[in-house]
């Protein structure tokens, strides 16, 4: 019997958002087009990356037009939270304390993700793209310029692909990258994650809290329990977003060089053993259980591919790379990536030249994914648990993200997610400035640690934070953090001018012995 052939303009590889977004974009344009979706899985399944910020609020709502939906399905978002701790035995009440007075200017969401890929999937059906549920693909050939080739296998056998393009949306498994040998980790950020769901979280915004401290319930006039809220220590943060329906994401990322957990037995005493130690966190999950089926670990998370896009192929979301959850990044990188691909793809389509297009958006991707990393990430672990020292960081990379990336789409319309963050001349300054204070702020911290001061405002302190707004004030907010920056320095600072610290290739000091350990019933001592 001879394998049936499917001839197509358009093969996506992947149904979850980055695929199924892909599609609809697609055919919303160019509804000639001849595309199928390959998905391996009867029900998509739930991810991480449940929470949007600004950019991928934008992208949803107005790119893909899902608004009503947002609304009605999921849970709008309050901002970002954080909370610090000096000791894990102290009253919850009086751990340090960053997040909004009021309710947030831009809101973004909360999402069960497996109902939003369930949902924008049905959508990109609906507009005319064909799916082929639980298929598996085996095999990509690729013809640069030529008809591109894929075997699948399925529950009637064997299929055979001929598309013009085909899209890897697969996510980690990062097929195409693997296959042409562009995929690389990120091993100067070695990143550990657990998660899972949990049901039975106390709410922050719960009268039997709110009673126990009326400091704390006044010093809050908004909505606590529907931010993204984060438990930050020494090396280590958790995420603790709710869901439509009662569940609730919780889970823990860390520093390999900052943080041991090999002392512990089981995912889940290692998850539950780190939420323990912060004294909100304990408050939060002490009645409640976590799905053991719904349990992951992920160790090495950042990677990524030095090409996107070739003439016939591109690799979107997770299959393009990814960096670190921390300010909830990953549907950025599906807005800018997706939005990318079907500017190259309909272009093509229409009968353009694009040669020139895929070696300017390869090096976008190849900066912007190097500059983000350098700027926002790279080291911030030494310093994100310090009270001091994060609340001044996230004024700035907040402030800078609203100035020079938030702006972009309210000025130039969708055409701003073809061009990725940091990516062109006239990011260069920003990224230096960015990354200049991060490299501080973690020498700095590191001259904390030596002195006995790292994490000295812990505890009592609370910034009340008043949402940026893309206005004439942002520019001078941002400035006058800038200022609390060189202040620092004067009065701090200088300390690590001239020190180790200060070098980021010396950090065998602070880099190769683990500071924090947990073992099978203990909890991380400080």
């Amino acid at each position: 019997m001879q394998t049936p052939t499917i001839s197509l303009d358009v093969a996506i590889i992947g149904g979850s958002i980055s695929g199924s977004a892909t599609a609809l974009m697609l055919l919303r344009e160019q509804p000639q087009l001849k595309v199928c979706i390959i998905e391996r899985d009867a029900v998509l399944k739930r991810r991480v990356g449940e929470s949007t910020v600004e950019m991928s609020s934008y992208f949803l709502n107005e790119r893909l037009g899902l608004g009503r939906y947002l609304n009605e399905q999921h849970l709008i978002k309050q901002g970002l939270r954080f909370w610090f701790y000096q000791q894990s035995d102290a009253d919850w009440t009086s751990c340090s304390e960053i997040g909004p007075e009021y309710h947030v200017r831009l809101p973004g969401f909360q999402v069960d993700r497996s109902t939003l890929d369930e949902h924008v999937l049905k959508l990109a059906v609906g507009t005319g793209a064909q799916l082929l549920r639980e298929h598996k693909v085996v095999a990509v050939e690729l013809e640069p310029g030529g008809m591109q080739q894929l075997s699948l296998e399925g529950p009637d056998g064997p299929t055979t692909l001929k598309c013009r393009w085909v899209v890897d949306a697969g996510g980690s498994q990062c097929m195409l990258a693997r296959k042409l040998g562009t995929y690389h980790r990120n091993d100067r950020h070695p990143i550990a994650s657990i998660w899972s769901r949990w049901k039975g979280v106390e709410s922050l915004d719960a009268p039997r809290l709110r009673q126990q401290c009326n400091g704390f319930a006044s010093r809050c006039k908004g909505t606590r329990y529907t931010a993204t809220n984060h438990f930050v220590g020494d090396g280590w943060w958790a995420w603790c977003i709710p869901l439509k329906g009662g569940d609730v994401s919780i889970g823990i990322v860390y520093d390999e060089r900052r943080v041991d957990l090999s002392g512990a037995s089981g995912l889940k005493n290692k998850l539950r053993g780190v939420l323990e130690q912060h004294p909100v966190a304990r408050e939060l999950i002490a009645n409640a259980d976590l799905s053991e089926e719904d349990l992951h670990h992920r160790r090495k998370l950042p990677y990524f591919s030095d090409t996107l896009f070739g003439d016939g192929f591109c690799m979107v979301g997770d299959a393009a790379g990814f960096i670190d959850p921390f300010y909830s990044p990953g549907l950025d990188w599906v807005a800018y990536t997706t939005c990318s691909a079907v500017d190259l793809i309909t272009n093509e389509r229409a009968g353009n030249s694009v040669e020139d297009r895929i070696a300017m958006q390869n090096e976008r991707f190849r900066t912007s994914y190097q500059r983000w990393f350098e700027a926002i990430y790279e080291n911030k672990y030494f310093y994100m648990g310090d009270f001091e020292l994060m609340d001044l960081a996230f004024r700035l990379d907040l402030g800078t993200y609203y100035l020079g990336i938030v702006s972009q789409p309210y000025k130039i319309g969708h055409h701003a997610f073809t061009i990725p963050s940091f990516a062109g001349r006239y990011a260069t300054p920003a990224f230096r400035i960015i990354r200049a204070y991060n490299r501080r702020l973690t020498a700095i911290a590191r001259g904390r640690m030596r002195r006995g001061t790292w994490g000295r405002r812990n505890h009592g302190h609370f910034h009340r934070f008043q949402s940026y707004e893309l206005n004439k004030r942002l520019p001078r907010r941002v400035l006058a953090a800038l200022l609390t920056w060189l202040k620092l320095e004067l009065t701090e600072g200088w300390r690590t001018w001239f020190t180790r610290e200060n070098d980021p290739a010396a950090q065998s000091q602070y880099l190769r012995q683990p500071l924090q350990s947990i073992s099978s019933g203990a909890g991380i001592p400080r």
